[in-house]
Formats: structure tokens, sequence, C-alpha cells
């Protein structure tokens, strides 16, 4: 009967335990803006810059944050570009330098931790071309 009875209590815990924590997760995501430029746009093969932009809830430039970036592309196989940069902004906009390593499709997440500790993610669908200079598979340049 004491088996019953710590299994259910047990079993209530996790199930209260995963409520709240859920709770939390969405509260914590759901406290600012960001925002995604590249220069040059549209993003081209090799180097180049994020620009990234946040905002608080109520639209104010936020200074200050950390930054954490993944680039993956679409398809699996490829290493993934990480770039960080801790602190600084002006006027909620952040210059990250980045290196597109292939054409094609990417996903860039972006997560910041804002000055009072909170944090906020977001995804973001990029397509980085070739250039105007370069080809890519069986195209066939006019002479």
């Amino acid at each position: 009967m004491h088996k019953y009875i710590l299994l259910l209590l047990t079993g209530m815990l996790l199930l209260v335990g995963n409520g709240c924590a859920r709770e939390s997760r969405q509260t914590s995501l759901k406290n600012s803006q960001i925002n995604l430029t590249t220069v040059p746009y549209p993003p081209i093969l090799g180097e180049s810059r994020l620009v990234i932009q946040i905002l608080d809830i109520d639209g104010t430039p936020v200074d200050n944050a950390q930054l954490d970036i993944k680039g993956d592309m679409t398809h699996a196989g490829m290493v993934p570009i990480l770039a960080e940069l801790d602190g600084g902004g002006e006027e909620g906009y952040y210059n990250v330098p980045i290196e597109w390593t292939m054409g094609g499709d990417w996903i860039i997440s972006v997560r910041a931790t804002l000055p009072d500790g909170s944090t906020t993610e977001e995804r973001f669908d990029l397509r980085v071309t070739m250039g105007e200079d370069e080809l890519c598979g069986d195209e066939i340049k006019d002479e």
C-alpha cells in the first residue's frame, strides 16, 4: 500500500514540476524582440556581418547583452558557424562578423542574455548567394 502512495505522490510532483518549468521558460522568452539583417544584404559567400537589434518589451533598445549565434545549413552534414559577442551594443544594435562557408539556405539562431539575466531567442531563415562573379552548379557564364 505504501508503495502505491509513494508512486502516486512522485508522479504528482513530476507533473507539477514540469508545468511550472514550462511556464517559466515561456515567460523568459517573451521579454524582448530580436531583429536581424546582414551586411551586405542579401548575404553572399565569404566574410560578412550580422547586424542584430535587441529591443525590450516596450521597444526600448537593449545594450550590453551577451549574444550566442549559431548558423546551420538546412541540410545535414555541414559544420555550423558559431559566433559570440559579450556586451557592447549601441542603441540596441550589435555588429557580429561572420563568414559564410557555403551558399544556400541557412538557419540563424540568436540567443541573447540580457543585462538583467533574462534570455530571449529567435531563429531566422537566410539564403546565402555565391555573389555576382561566382557560378554555382551547372550555370554557364555568357562571354
